[in-house]
C-alpha cells in the first residue's frame, strides 16, 4: 500500500511539473501553411560523410527514435547529422548514415526501459503545425493534427493517466499520461476526456474524442510528447 501511495505522489509531481511547462508555453493554434506532412526531400547523396560508417535502409515501421536504440546513439545527434528537418519524416528505404564516432561514443546507454517505449500515432488526420514552429511568437512544443469533430484519441503508448483537465488554460480539455522511461504525453483541446487521473491506459487504448476546446476553433489533437520533462519533436518518435 505505501509502495503504490509513493508511486502516486512521484506521478502527482511529475504533472504538476508538465501542466507548469505548459502554462509557461501556451497554446495558440491557428490554420497554418502546412497543408499536408511535409516529406524529406533529401536524395541518398544529400548526405556526404567525412568519416568511417554504414548506411541504414528504413525499413516498414520504423522510426528514427527505433533506428537510435538499435545503434545505441542519441536520437538528437543523429537526427542532426543526417540534417532531417523537424517538419520532415523518415521514409521507407531512405539511407540514414550511421557514423562510427556516434555508435561508439557510448554517451548513450541502451537501457531495458527504452525497448518497451514505442510509440503509434494519438489520431488520423493532417499534420498542421509542427514541431518547434512560430505561432504567434510562441515556439510549439508538439504537433498539431487536424482531425473531425469526435474522433477517436489513442494513447500512444501504454502508462498511467496522472493529469486530466477539463479546462485547461489555453488547452480546454486535457490529458496527460506518463511512459516507462522517463516519457510523457499530452493530448489537449478534447471534445470530451475519456479517463480519469490514476487510471492504467494500454497503447492504443481510446482516452479521449477530438475537439475544439481551448484556444482554438478548428477540430484538432495537440500532441507533445516529453522525456525528462523536455518537449520532443514527436515525428522522431511516430512511425
Amino acid at each position: 500500500m505505501q509502495l503504490r501511495e509513493d508511486k502516486m505522489i512521484k506521478l502527482t509531481r511529475i504533472s504538476i511539473i508538465v501542466v507548469c511547462l505548459l502554462n509557461l508555453t501556451g497554446c495558440t493554434t491557428t490554420r497554418t501553411q502546412i497543408a499536408s506532412l511535409p516529406k524529406n526531400t533529401f536524395p541518398p547523396t544529400a548526405i556526404t560523410p567525412s568519416e568511417p560508417g554504414s548506411y541504414h535502409y528504413v525499413r516498414k515501421g520504423e522510426t528514427l527514435w527505433r533506428i537510435s536504440r538499435s545503434y545505441c546513439i542519441d536520437l538528437h545527434e543523429l537526427a542532426a547529422y543526417n540534417k532531417l528537418s523537424e517538419a520532415c519524416k523518415i521514409e521507407v528505404g531512405q539511407k540514414i548514415f550511421i557514423p562510427d564516432s556516434l555508435s561508439t561514443k557510448g554517451n548513450y546507454k541502451k537501457t531495458s526501459n527504452d525497448n518497451k517505449t514505442d510509440f503509434i500515432w494519438p489520431c488520423k488526420g493532417v499534420v498542421l503545425t509542427c514541431f518547434n514552429q512560430l505561432k504567434q511568437n510562441v515556439r510549439n512544443q508538439g504537433i498539431d493534427i487536424s482531425t473531425r469533430s469526435g474522433a477517436t484519441v489513442r494513447a500512444a503508448a501504454s502508462g498511467n493517466v496522472v493529469f486530466t483537465s477539463e479546462n485547461m488554460r489555453g488547452y480546454g480539455k486535457a490529458i496527460i499520461v506518463h511512459h516507462s522511461g522517463n516519457f510523457m504525453t499530452v493530448y489537449t483541446n478534447n471534445q470530451k476526456n475519456l479517463v480519469k487521473s490514476g487510471d492504467y491506459v494500454t497503447q492504443g487504448q481510446t482516452i479521449a474524442s477530438a475537439g475544439s476546446t481551448g484556444r482554438t476553433n478548428d477540430n484538432i489533437v495537440h500532441f507533445e510528447l516529453r522525456k525528462n520533462n523536455r518537449p520532443q519533436n514527436p515525428l522522431l518518435y511516430l512511425p
